[in-house]
């Protein structure tokens, strides 16, 4: 694993408590699942209070909200830890998708390297549901690999 993600797990290991709902989602749970992606940064995805939380830890204010027409949570902020990746925690994370905005859920997680993690079919569903190019390509390395 590299040093930068090292260092930003390590960190979102420390400050997410393990009896809260949160997630890794992104190149990094896709990484973690053992998937031939480059993570360019950590998305951490939770319930508004839980990363109101995380946020209020780290001291950082809230970054204003991105103009996107199909992402939008609250709370929203980013996060660089010394040597790390930037980490983006999105609180009540919604996507817009078949003409209505959808809450994020996920029903099922495992725990890799410290962070939970949604299973691989849960994954193959979040990129389904996101729709993008990259989430279409990396929907493909799921369906290719072996694992479950």
């Amino acid at each position: 694993m590299p040093p930068d993600l090292r260092r930003s797990l390590d960190l979102i290991r420390r400050l997410m408590p393990p009896e809260q709902p949160w997630w890794l989602i992104g190149s990094a749970a896709l990484s973690l699942s053992g998937l031939p992606v480059t993570v360019r940064d950590v998305d951490v995805y939770g319930p508004s209070e839980v990363i109101e939380a995380a946020r209020i830890a780290l001291g950082v204010p809230v970054s204003p909200p991105r103009a996107d027409n199909r992402f939008r949570s609250r709370p929203y902020f980013q996060y660089r830890p010394p040597g790390g990746l930037e980490i983006d925690f999105m609180g009540g994370l919604q996507v817009f998708s078949a003409g209505d905005w959808r809450e994020l859920r996920i029903e099922s997680d495992v725990w890799i390297e410290g962070g939970r993690v949604p299973t691989l079919s849960e994954q193959a569903a979040l990129l389904r549901l996101f729709g993008r190019p990259k989430d279409r390509a990396r929907l493909a390395l799921i369906s290719g690999s072996d694992t479950p």
